[in-house]
């Protein structure tokens, strides 16, 4: 695993480990690398503080934590340490200094046959070791394999089941990796010791042909060839396909379990005479160099964090219709270290010193260089808000011209910090959204609005450090705390009433009207009445929602996991109209879900795997449909007669509204790291600590 610097944002210590570099992150928190005060080498992986807050995956994570450590297998990465109950929790494991399997093929290419048995051979004693402590691995896939000289270790056993169960887990995702899921898993029956027998011959047939037995492509294709096609094992020599064959069979009581694997494997050739086990042995010799050049190259000392060296401060912004003057270089790891906020853009634009090349249908508006541990996090139609987590500032742009309207170091909570483990010091910040002229901002266990045009203090209020990002109508605004919400007095910050749902309901998701809030929990849109303050109506979906909830023209628009698209009335629950998706090889129980729907001058543009459709408002008939080139769609913005589309592969296109036909596409790279914020016609950028706005043409 390569590592790169830390950042700003990262810790010194975890524990008693003192943080080096940074090895990656995923959906369970970042991974670290670390080192004990004895000296040795460990990967430390945090916890994102979002799934903490749920109980039950906390108590499920101690559980899982305390199984794991029961795991002794040669070829997985061992639990030395963790602190599963900590704040945040945390596990420390064996470091294994080599490539990825995922890694290892793209470098250097597929396996031969005795590398691939002898890799199968390990990884079946790696899961008998982890089916042995009663876990099961349920996200083996190539990048979860790691290939150090002395051997592979499968990562990540048996923590993937704390997080597979959580509130924050919509219900009926699926969790793992299209391509290595057992077809049991996809259609939600559950999986056990077979499902990781499936992912194994998986990940054998990917490093002897150097794609997954059910080839690529939208995620939903995939998932559909996974249940109802066989295998591609064309590639593979006849032996070896014969068992990989049996590895992948549809139903899990026909797969072989990992003790009869270890047989038919069997292990690696005896090591040539000169000792050399890369060459003979099952360890292909490109991979094996790779792997001791990163044991090498292992840092003993944390490396140094992008702006160490040198102090850098956000310059005083040009005036309107000047160009700034050249900015620094960055260094060229800080690419590797960009990490995504809310509402924050990473939009991938090729640089050189005198700044970005403007494509075509850009016109570069302004650029500004952010200060070391500043971000993009929240914006409005006329502002852009920089906050500053560990400062405590927030600074707000103008759009059009990048100048300052206003830097203010703001109110937090007072908190001591804990120092004998890494405790949350509280009193950082975090923007949480911008309403009603208002700009919230959460510190340790109080929510703070300011004034979002001045930045001046309006009032504080007490919610357990659940940071919502209030919605605000007239004189109220209503905030959510998973299984009830709020009203705050936009005024004083008082609460005026509350309403229990009771049931866990998605709360980011709530939508006002005038007469009622609406929110989903799961398959059941809820709509509460603002002035009985009861229940009203409830709207029961085929499936669960996938998307925030769009009000307009009286009906509410919201996408599902299945991969509809709904029009309910807002006033009675009533359901206006229904499209399904309908493109090749569709499967709705295996598809990803739908895209944020877009509602403007009554047109309802909707994606799915990147499959855009234009619908009537009214009546839900289909105007046009477009396919785009990417594997997914990542976000709409409808501006004037023209449909901005960024897609997973970095490119931003424009399409007709009336007829979905193109007009112009970008290709900026980035790929599915990268993401759009899009305000009128605007595009905002951030990359390597500098701000770009942009005018695209419509």
């Amino acid at each position: 695993m390569a590592s790169v610097p830390l950042t700003a944002g990262d810790p010194v210590r975890v524990g008693r480990y003192r943080l080096l570099a940074r090895l990656g992150q995923g959906g369970m928190g970042r991974v670290y690398l670390a080192r004990s005060p004895g000296g040795r080498a460990v990967a430390v992986k945090v916890v994102r503080e979002a799934l903490l807050r749920d109980e039950g995956f906390r108590r499920r994570f101690v559980r899982e934590v305390a199984a794991a450590r029961r795991v002794t297998g040669f070829f997985t990465a061992a639990v030395v340490d963790a602190d599963p109950e900590g704040d945040p929790a945390w596990l420390a494991t064996e470091y294994v200094p080599g490539l990825s399997l995922q890694e290892a093929v793209a470098r250097h290419g597929v396996w031969p046959e005795v590398a691939v048995r002898g890799l199968g051979a390990a990884l079946a004693e790696a899961l008998a070791a982890v089916h042995a402590a009663d876990l099961v691995h349920r996200d083996l896939k190539p990048s979860n394999v790691l290939l150090a000289p002395d051997g592979p270790r499968v990562i990540d056993f048996g923590i993937s089941a704390a997080a597979d169960d959580t509130a924050l887990t919509q219900t009926g995702t699926v969790i793992g990796t299209p391509g290595f899921i057992p077809p049991e898993q996809l259609r939600h029956e559950g999986s056990g010791p077979a499902g990781d027998v499936f992912a194994l011959g998986a990940v054998l047939a990917y490093a002897a042909a150097g794609v997954g037995p059910f080839g690529g492509g939208a995620s939903h294709a995939v998932n559909y060839r996974v249940v109802h096609e066989d295998p591609d094992l064309r590639a593979l020599a006849p032996a070896l396909a014969d068992v990989v064959a049996r590895c992948l069979a549809k139903d899990p009581a026909q797969r072989p379990t990992v003790a009869r694997l270890l047989d038919e494997l069997g292990e690696p050739e005896t090591p040539a005479p000169d000792g050399d086990v890369t060459t003979a042995g099952w360890l292909p010799g490109p991979v094996a160099d790779s792997a001791a050049r990163l044991r090498a190259d292992t840092p003993t000392e944390p490396l140094p964090r992008p702006g160490d060296a040198t102090t850098q401060t956000a310059p005083a912004p040009a005036p309107p219709g000047t160009r700034r003057r050249r900015l620094r270089t960055v260094l060229a790891t800080a690419t590797a270290l960009a990490v995504t906020a809310a509402g924050a853009v990473l939009w991938r634009v090729a640089a050189d010193d005198d700044g970005p090349t403007r494509p075509p249908n850009l016109e570069q508006l302004w650029t500004y260089s952010l200060a070391d541990g500043q971000r993009l996090s929240a914006s409005s139609q006329e502002l852009l808000y920089l906050e500053h987590e560990k400062n405590h500032r927030i600074t707000a742009l103008d759009v059009t011209d990048g100048s300052r309207r206003w830097d203010r170091r703001v109110r937090v909570d007072d908190v001591s910090q804990d120092t004998g483990h890494l405790k949350n010091v509280g009193n950082d910040i975090r923007i949480t959204g911008v309403s009603g002229g208002l700009l919230f901002y959460g510190s340790n266990d109080h929510l703070y609005a300011v004034d979002a045009d001045d930045g001046d203090h309006r009032w504080r209020y007490m919610d357990d450090t659940f940071h919502p990002s209030p919605v605000v109508v007239g004189d109220v605004a209503y905030a959510d705390m998973v299984s009830f919400f709020y009203v705050l007095d936009t005024r004083t910050g008082d609460k005026l009433w509350d309403y229990g749902f009771g049931v866990n309901a998605d709360g980011s998701n709530i939508a006002v009207t005038d007469e009622v809030l609406l929110v989903h929990s799961g398959k059941k849109l809820i709509a509460v009445d603002l002035r009985t303050r009861k229940q009203k109506w409830t709207h029961q979906a085929a499936s669960d929602a996938e998307t925030g909830l769009v009000v307009a023209g009286g009906k509410v628009y919201f996408g599902t996991l299945d991969g509809s698209l709904y029009a309910v009335d807002a006033r009675s629950g009533e359901e206006e109209w229904r499209r399904t998706f309908q493109g090749e090889l569709w499967d709705g129980r295996l598809g990803e879900g739908a895209g944020m729907p877009q509602v403007a001058d009554g047109t309802v543009y909707f994606e799915n795997d990147a499959y855009i459709s234009a619908f009537d408002a009214d009546t839900g008939s289909q105007r046009w449909r477009r396919k785009q080139e990417a594997d997914e769609v990542t976000s709409l913005d409808v501006v004037d007669d023209t449909l901005l589309v960024h897609a997973s592969d970095g490119g931003l296109t424009a399409l007709d509204t009336g007829s979905g036909e193109p007009g112009w596409r970008e290709s900026l790279g980035g790929g599915d790291e990268t993401d759009v914020r899009v305000i009128g016609d605007v595009v905002v950028t951030e990359i390597d600590g500098r701000l770009t706005a942009y005018r695209a043409a419509t």
